[in-house]
């Protein structure tokens, strides 16, 4: 048995992609849609600099989606309560069919 797309990831969420520009900071890549799961939920999170954080939302995306660490997401397009934040740790789950691999992405 399989189950569409829509069964694990009933969101959309939009994703700007972190780009390093060395002593620029950070810049961003062009906005992208992205099929995921939306949970606002506060948990500490450890992030890429070993720091402990606060991350009120989490993020379900297909592995393939390959958000990196520091990237912008917007949760909640067009609906009350819409908001973008900073991804501050990615956590990857892979699974064996029919469940889909997925990462899973702890926002600021």
């Amino acid at each position: 048995m399989s189950w569409p797309a829509s069964f694990f990831f009933p969101h959309r969420v939009i994703v700007e992609d972190a780009i390093p520009a060395g002593g620029a900071g950070t810049k961003f890549g062009e906005p992208r849609e992205v099929i995921a799961e939306v949970k606002d939920e506060q948990r500490i999170v450890i992030g890429a600099d070993a720091s402990e954080h606060v991350s009120n939302t989490q993020v379900t995306v297909p592995l393939s989606a390959a958000v990196p660490v520091g990237s912008m997401v917007t949760v909640w397009v067009g609906r009350v309560g819409a908001r973008r934040a900073r991804v501050i740790a990615v956590q990857r789950d892979e699974n064996p069919p029919p469940l889909p691999s997925h990462l899973i992405l702890s926002l600021q």
